[in-house]
Parts: structure tokens; C-alpha cells; sequence
């Protein structure tokens, strides 16, 4: 099992908020690239350097860097709210500055918050989320960028108000990507055992079972770890790769094989991460569909870091009737390439599984 990383300081915090901060442009800004190097290697020289900062600062914690990368993301979000429910009406949309009177009249009408702390809330940047479309049912959402999580969590305090008053106004913490995917996953595991008439409770980002009030565990497990993949036991299988597809400094490479078991899966893991460069990937997304011998059909993905691509990746594998499978897309990221990136690892990720060997 792998060892659990130690919490971080606020100290920790800091230093790798200041070091993101230095490297801005490299990180988030436009690159197009001269040809002489991949975009997404100019990336992870730029998170690499932040790694060894950090583990040089504070020699006692060292973190990996996909561990940072996660960090940061999650520090960005921790101090915002999403305000749901409040009407889109014409003067916002032809001026967005009126958002903030919007959402002011919330803060103190709906939520009851006194207009003098009002006015002293820091608010750091506030949105729309997503694109205006007039045939939307409902409005788009508002996304509330406090400075401080001290500002935010006098809001988050009144949230009760809302619920008295019966308000159709929803105000909720700005959960961190990875923990929103993680509980639609639980919902979808939820869901198969209610097929099954066994009734699950979901609290947190937790599945407990009603009745042996037991928690629910993925079979496969975390992402091999760097030990298991170099000295673990050595499983000759057949894997097969085909298209490989790059966009905007990004790669994108795909590996399948076949397999039957979850044991089978979690070793089939291991030996495709064992192929050359994969582990060095940013993201090495997977998932996988099997039936055993009684007819059960068992399936399961992993994002690994890329929120939603592998639910993505396990519904092009059933909706294209693929079974007894396990499809890895191993992404290095470059530019920004928005949706795109989705279209790029279903695309790979069927490839390589239409190319998979027929076992013996």
C-alpha cells in the first residue's frame, strides 16, 4: 500500500503558490512552440522545477509532482462559492458589470448578510459559468472568487437562510474537479447496486452499505506506483497500441489488452505502465469491461488526473460493444486544447482496442 503523503503547512502552501506564480506565463499563457521542443515538455520542465523548489525548501515532505500539480488546483478553488438559481436578465448581459450588483442584492436580501459586511467582502473575480445560450432552460451559474477563505466562509454561514425561505437561489462550496467526478462515479456505482436490489447510502465521497454499513471499495485500486511497476512480478501479456495522435504540443497514445478478471486488470495495469515513456505521461487514463463465466459484466475507468476522461472512455467502449478489454490513454500535456482532448483519447483508446489480440 502506498504511503500516504504528509499534510501540508501553510508555509508549503505559500512557497508553491509564489513559485506558480513566477512561472504564469509559461504555465497558462499561449505557446505556440518553435518546433524545436514539444510544448508539453516545456510544461513539465516548468512543474519540475517547482517540485524540486519545494522539496528542496522543505526537505522533510518531499511530494511528487503530479501530488503539486493537485495541490495548486485545489488551493485555486477552496475559496470559492457557486451561487445557483439567479435569474440571467438583459442589463447583465449587455453589461457584466451588473453581476456584481447581482450578486450584492443576494448577499443581503436573499441571505440576510448585513450590507456593511457585505460591502468589506474581498471578492477577487466573479463569472458566469459556461456560455450565454438564451434556449438554456436554466440560468447559468455564478462562480464567486473571494481573496481569503475567511471571506467566504461568512457567506457559507448563511446558507441556512436560503433553505428557510425556500429560495430557489442554491449557494454551495466550489468543490475541486477531481472530488465532483469522484462522486458521479459512486452515483454510477450506486446505481448498478440498486439494480441489484442492495441499498447504498452515498455521505461524503463515501458509498456505504445500509445494511453491513461497510464502505465501498474500487477492486483495482490507486494507479500502480513506481515500485510495484519497476520490481514487481514480471506478467508476459500481449498489448497493442495503434494510432497516435498530437495537437497543440499534446500526445496522445493509446495501449489495450485483453483481460477477464479485476486480478488480471490490475496486473495488465502494471505491465502497461512498464512500456516505454508511459509513466512518464501526465495523465494515463484506463478503463475496462469484462464478463465472467456466470455472465456478470463487470467495468470501471480511472481519470488520473484528467476529470471525466475516463467515465468518457468507458462509455466508447460500451457503446461500441467492446468487452473483455482494458484500454490505458497515456496523455503529455502542452497547450490548452479545451474539449478537444476528450474527442483525442476516445479516438486513440478505440483504436488500440479494435487492434487488440484475440487471446488464445
Amino acid at each position: 500500500m502506498a504511503k500516504r503523503s504528509a499534510n501540508w503547512t501553510a508555509d508549503e502552501e505559500i512557497v508553491l503558490v509564489e513559485e506558480v506564480g513566477r512561472r504564469k506565463e509559461l504555465l497558462f499563457g499561449k505557446m505556440k512552440g518553435d518546433g524545436s521542443v514539444k510544448i508539453w515538455e516545456i510544461l513539465a520542465k516548468g512543474w519540475k522545477e517547482i517540485t524540486d523548489v519545494l522539496n528542496a525548501r522543505f526537505s522533510l515532505k518531499r511530494r511528487e509532482e503530479q501530488e503539486i500539480k493537485k495541490k495548486y488546483y485545489n488551493i485555486k478553488q477552496r475559496n470559492n462559492i457557486i451561487v445557483s438559481g439567479v435569474d440571467e436578465k438583459a442589463p447583465e448581459i449587455k453589461n457584466p458589470e451588473n453581476l456584481a450588483k447581482i450578486i450584492s442584492n443576494v448577499f443581503t436580501a436573499e441571505m440576510e448578510i448585513p450590507a456593511e459586511t457585505v460591502d468589506n467582502l474581498q471578492i477577487y473575480k466573479l463569472f458566469r459559468m459556461g456560455e450565454y445560450d438564451k434556449q438554456r432552460k436554466y440560468p447559468r451559474p455564478i462562480c464567486v472568487q473571494f481573496a481569503n477563505k475567511s471571506h467566504k466562509d461568512i457567506v457559507m454561514r448563511h446558507i441556512k437562510i436560503l433553505k428557510d425561505k425556500q429560495s430557489p437561489i442554491r449557494v454551495s462550496q466550489h468543490q475541486p474537479e477531481e472530488i465532483r467526478e469522484k462522486r458521479k462515479h459512486l452515483y454510477d456505482v450506486q446505481k448498478q447496486y440498486a439494480d441489484r436490489n442492495i441499498e447504498t447510502v452515498l455521505k461524503g465521497q463515501k458509498l456505504i452499505f445500509t445494511q453491513s454499513k461497510s464502505v465501498y471499495r474500487d477492486k483495482i485500486g490507486s494507479r500502480p506506483m513506481a515500485d510495484e511497476i519497476i520490481s514487481g512480478e514480471e506478467v508476459k501479456i500481449a498489448i497493442s497500441t495503434r494510432k497516435t495522435t498530437e495537437d497543440n504540443g499534446n500526445r496522445f497514445v493509446a495501449h489495450s489488452t485483453p483481460v477477464d478478471s479485476y486480478k488480471q486488470v490490475r496486473r495488465s495495469l502494471v505491465e502497461v505502465m512498464r512500456t516505454e515513456n508511459t509513466a512518464s505521461a501526465s495523465h494515463n487514463i484506463y478503463a475496462f469491461r469484462f464478463s465472467t463465466s456466470d455472465g456478470t459484466a463487470h467495468e470501471g475507468s480511472e481519470d488520473d488526473g484528467e476529470h471525466g476522461a475516463g467515465r468518457m472512455l468507458l462509455k466508447a467502449l460500451a457503446d461500441n460493444d467492446i468487452n473483455n478489454a482494458l484500454v490505458v490513454v497515456s496523455r503529455w500535456c502542452g497547450s490548452k486544447i479545451g474539449p478537444r482532448r476528450f474527442t483525442h483519447i476516445n479516438e486513440v483508446g478505440l483504436s488500440a482496442a479494435r487492434n487488440m489480440p484475440v487471446p488464445v
